[in-house]
Formats: C-alpha cells, sequence, structure tokens
C-alpha cells in the first residue's frame, strides 16, 4: 500500500552583525518527515507548544501554499536538493536497502552549487538518496555527513518495538547511524531511535561553531516524526498529546 507523506521544511539564513555584512549568509534548512501541517501550535496544534518553530513563524515569513515535488521520502529529497522534478533523474517514490541505485554524480545539489562559493557544507539526519558509497552526501557536495542513510522503519524491527516476523526480516537489514560513507554503531531498538533527535542536533551545533566565522550551509533532514517515533527522557510524557506530542516538542526543541 502506498502511504503519503506530509513534508514542511524550515529555511532561515543566520544574519550577521554591522561589520559582517559583506559576508555570504549563513543557510539552515530543516527538513520534518511525516510533520503535518496542524502539528504546529501556529496552526492549531494543541496540547503542547512549539514555541521556537512558532517563533520563526512570527518573526520571519510564512508561506501557506507549498508543493512538494512528490509527497514521498526519496523523490522529495531529490527535487528539494537538485531543483528538478525526480522522475526526471531516475528516483521515484522511497529507495529501500536493497535498492542498487540512488541521486546520480552529474546531478548538481545545492551544496555543490554552494561549495564553489567557498561554504562549508555538512548534513546531520536521514539521507535517503541511495547508501551506496557512490550515492552518499559527501559524494554530492557534502563535507560532512552523520546520519541514517534511509526511512528510520526500514530496518527488523516493527513500529511497537518488537522483532519483525521472521518472513519480513529478509527485507531489511539493521540500520546503523553512519559517519561519511561508514556506517558506525547499530540502531538496535527503540531506545536507540529516541536519541536521534538530541544527537543530530547535538552534531548540528557542533557544525554551526565550528563554521562561524565562514559561511556554511546545514542541511537538518529529521528522520522523525516518521515512524517508528520516540522521544528522549528529556521529552517523554511532557506533551498532554501522548508520545507524538512528546516527540514535537522535542524536535521544536532541536530548533
Amino acid at each position: 500500500m502506498m502511504r503519503y507523506f506530509i513534508y514542511i521544511f524550515f529555511f532561515f539564513m543566520i544574519s550577521c552583525s554591522e561589520t559582517q555584512k559583506n559576508r555570504l549568509p549563513n543557510i539552515v534548512l530543516i527538513f520534518m518527515d511525516d510533520l503535518g501541517y496542524g502539528d504546529i501550535a501556529n496552526f492549531g496544534a494543541i496540547n503542547y507548544r512549539t514555541p521556537n518553530i512558532d517563533r520563526m513563524v512570527n518573526e520571519g515569513m510564512l508561506f501557506t501554499n507549498f508543493y512538494s515535488a512528490q509527497a514521498v521520502c526519496s523523490a522529495s529529497r531529490a527535487g528539494l536538493l537538485t531543483g528538478t522534478y525526480p522522475n526526471r533523474i531516475g528516483i521515484s517514490g522511497a529507495l529501500m536497502p536493497y535498492s542498487d541505485h540512488g541521486l546520480h554524480s552529474d546531478e548538481i545539489t545545492i551544496a555543490e552549487m554552494l561549495k564553489e562559493k567557498g561554504y562549508r557544507t555538512g548534513i546531520f539526519g536521514k539521507w535517503h538518496l541511495g547508501h551506496h558509497d557512490k550515492f552518499l552526501p559527501n559524494n554530492h557536495g557534502f563535507d560532512t555527513y552523520l546520519g541514517i542513510p534511509y526511512s528510520n522503519d526500514m530496518w527488523p524491527v516493527d513500529y511497537d518495538g518488537n522483532p519483525l516476523r521472521e518472513d519480513k526480516k529478509s527485507y531489511y537489514p539493521p540500520m546503523s547511524f553512519w559517519e561519511g560513507n561508514e556506517a558506525k554503531d547499530t540502531i538496535r531498538n527503540l531506545e536507540d531511535q529516541a536519541s536521534l533527535t538530541a544527537r543530530i542536533t547535538d552534531l548540528a551545533c557542533n557544525f554551526i561553531n565550528k563554521n562561524k566565522d565562514k559561511p556554511f550551509f546545514l542541511y537538518i533532514p529529521h528522520p522523525m516524526p516518521h515512524q517508528p517515533i520516540a522521544a528522549s527522557n528529556n521529552f517523554k510524557g511532557k506533551s498532554k498529546l501522548g508520545l507524538y506530542g512528546d516527540v514535537i516538542m522535542e524536535i521544536d526543541w532541536s530548533v
């Protein structure tokens, strides 16, 4: 069964001081996986607050009419990063862990264009444009990549945290947190998933601090609230809307 996804992204430039007016602006692009329009307090969410995202809405520029190139994981990312209709470049739907294709090296991404202007580029979060070496972010203009290679439900664990049935396990290998082109530590259970938002946020903040004296492009494609969802202990039970509200509150903290 095809699942349709709603994506919301936040784009902002970090302003420069008076003495830095001639500098190129720093760019942060935050991409939320499956976040619905009504999941933000300013757009009607109840029983939890999203003060940081609301502040961006209130102090920035708000667009209420937006079309994604395609309403599914890999294709939407291909369109966002290349400005091309994803089907034209061979990315349709969501790539699977057994897919043997990905974003072609001939395609030009935002990161590659900005690198030509002297930007440092980093991605922390979900890539999902091919997990083989030639398709990974470091071969598409990103200096730094840490995160997961595809959707967080593409692993041998069910949404409730229990192992998949034996007949389904063959579809999904164990999921790992990647650094560059190498899979590092394994994401074994929902407790590990619960650490993803904070982990990605810490890495992104370190990237900002490291590159604060030069122009940078930071791309943060959060794996959640795409299922399975999990919140860290700092946010578990904090909302009045159950686990989903906890997850959104943690993402707002991340912003």
